[in-house]
C-alpha cells in the first residue's frame, strides 16, 4: 500500500523504469538503423578499442575505407563491422 506522501517518489520511479524499457526497446531496432550510420574517427576509436594514430595507419593502409563530407571524416558503421566479422583488422 502506498500512502499519499509516497506518491511523488512512486511516480518517479515508474517514469525512471519506462524510460528504460523504452531506451532498451528502441536498441533492439538499431540494427537496421546502424547500418547507414555513419562513425567519427572517435566513435571508431572506441568501438575497435584503439587510438586515433593507429586508425590513421589503417586508413593509409587501405584497411578501412574512410568517407570525406564536409572537410570531416567518417567510417560507414556496417563497413567497420563487417571487417570485425572477417578479422580483417
Amino acid at each position: 500500500m502506498v500512502t499519499y506522501n509516497e506518491i511523488p517518489a512512486v511516480l518517479e520511479q515508474i517514469q525512471k523504469d519506462l524510460r528504460h524499457i523504452l531506451k532498451l526497446l528502441s536498441k533492439e531496432g538499431d540494427d537496421t538503423e546502424n547500418k547507414n550510420d555513419l562513425l567519427t574517427r572517435q566513435d571508431v576509436c572506441a568501438l575497435l578499442k584503439i587510438r586515433l594514430s593507429t586508425l590513421h595507419n589503417w586508413v593509409k593502409a587501405r584497411r578501412i575505407k574512410k568517407y570525406c563530407i564536409g572537410g570531416r571524416v567518417y567510417f560507414k558503421y556496417q563497413e567497420i563491422m563487417d571487417l570485425l566479422k572477417k578479422n580483417a583488422i
